[in-house]
């Protein structure tokens, strides 16, 4: 039994450190010929704490005069003088500086301001680290090794997605080839870490590249069929004006959009499916391949309605203020439905819907084919 551990956990680690290399690797090979993740590039100079409000009625009432102290940086500790530029046209939506606010600070040397450096953002992200950790620690509590390898894989990631992903389609690679392999390495690189190389590990594989697959195919179809442009937001115009020799492609974009944010759902249906069947395999090791499939089959469809009302509460929570500024603008149902922006949301929930509903077959399948093997 010993043995067996001391194997599982020697596995774990390999693989934890095979997958941090490729990582690595990417982010060197992606980040290499790009100019957007350098020291030149970054707005945000320093992190402040803001010790004195000086005056709200600076430059003629539109903007706030404030003094902070500097938390980071060569002249760490010191204090300077900062400003908030205010908007007349958002009113009170406008959160004001307080003395005790943690912020980020930009170079204000370029404007007629008489300061240095103005509140570019409210320093948000330790917030939010702090809420990481209490989530990471009860997966501990709760998933102990499973708990650990599930942090791992979460890491893991966000850092393919931040430190590769999103180098490459700024390098100008191709984002539909990008996408479809981020998904892939991310779907390998998950099972891998958190259920190590078995039997469920590779039928939740096969069942999440048979969705991966459908959900591509409806998207490219849809996007063709809908007339999808891309150009659904000012950050769509943004990014086209990055590089007008080079431009961004819109349509790639929303079809990564698309493949991404359903791979999670598909993932979570394909490792639900084949953890009930391996539970029922471990309690009945001589079930046939017939009756796990139908088993299968129906968990799947016991968990397919609301796992499909997640996809479409999720992508409708998510662009709440979008539809209701559409519906505002357009006057009807009629006309909100045939914008863009709305049909690029709802193309979304749909092809995930329908990646669902695919992979579930394909996992009670796959792990139907594996056990059957297995046992005979």
């Amino acid at each position: 039994m010993k043995k067996k551990q001391y194997r599982l956990r020697l596995s774990t680690f390999m693989i934890v450190t095979i997958f941090f290399i490729l990582i690595m690797i990417g982010n060197k090979v992606f980040s290499e010929s790009n100019q957007y993740f350098t020291a030149d590039n970054n707005l945000t100079a320093l992190k402040a704490k803001v010790t004195e409000i000086t005056d709200r009625n600076y430059h003629g009432g539109s903007a706030v005069l404030f003094k902070c102290k500097l938390l980071n940086g060569d002249h760490k500790g010191s204090i300077v003088e900062g400003v908030q530029f205010t908007d007349s046209y958002l009113g009170e939506s406008v959160r004001l500086v307080e003395k005790g606010d943690r912020i980020c600070l930009g170079d204000a040397t370029s404007y007629d301001m008489g300061v240095d450096w103005f509140l570019y953002e409210y320093e948000r992200f330790s917030g939010i680290v702090w809420l990481g950790l209490a989530f990471a620690v009860l997966l501990l509590i709760f998933g102990r090794t499973k708990g650990l390898t599930t942090v791992i894989s979460i890491a893991y990631t966000i850092m393919t997605i931040f430190l590769v992903f999103i180098p490459a389609i700024l390098s100008g690679y191709n984002i539909y080839l990008s996408a479809v392999t981020l998904c892939i390495f991310i779907t390998l690189m998950s099972l891998f870490i958190v259920q190590g190389p078995n039997a469920k590990c590779y039928a939740a594989i096969l069942g999440c590249l048979g969705g991966l697959f459908m959900i591509s195919v409806i998207t490219l179809t849809m996007s063709s069929i809908l007339k999808i442009t891309g150009l659904i937001s000012e950050e769509s115009l943004y990014l086209i004006q990055m590089d007008l020799e080079h431009p961004i492609d819109l349509k790639a974009v929303v079809f990564a959009s698309v493949t991404i944010g359903a791979m999670g759902a598909v993932l979570d249906i394909a490792v639900d499916i084949v953890a009930a069947l391996s539970e029922l395999y471990r309690y009945d090791p001589e079930i046939t391949f017939k009756k796990t499939m139908q088993s299968g089959i129906v968990i799947g469809r016991d968990i397919v309605g609301s796992m499909s009302n997640t996809l479409i509460l999720a992508y409708i929570g998510s662009s709440l203020s979008l539809i209701l500024l559409v519906l505002v603008n357009t006057g009807g149902i009629t006309e909100m439905l045939n914008s863009e922006l709305i049909i690029v949301e709802i193309l979304q929930a749909l092809a995930g819907s329908i990646g669902i509903l695919f992979t579930i077959p394909l996992s009670a399948l796959s792990y139907s084919f594996l056990c059957s093997r297995k046992s005979s």
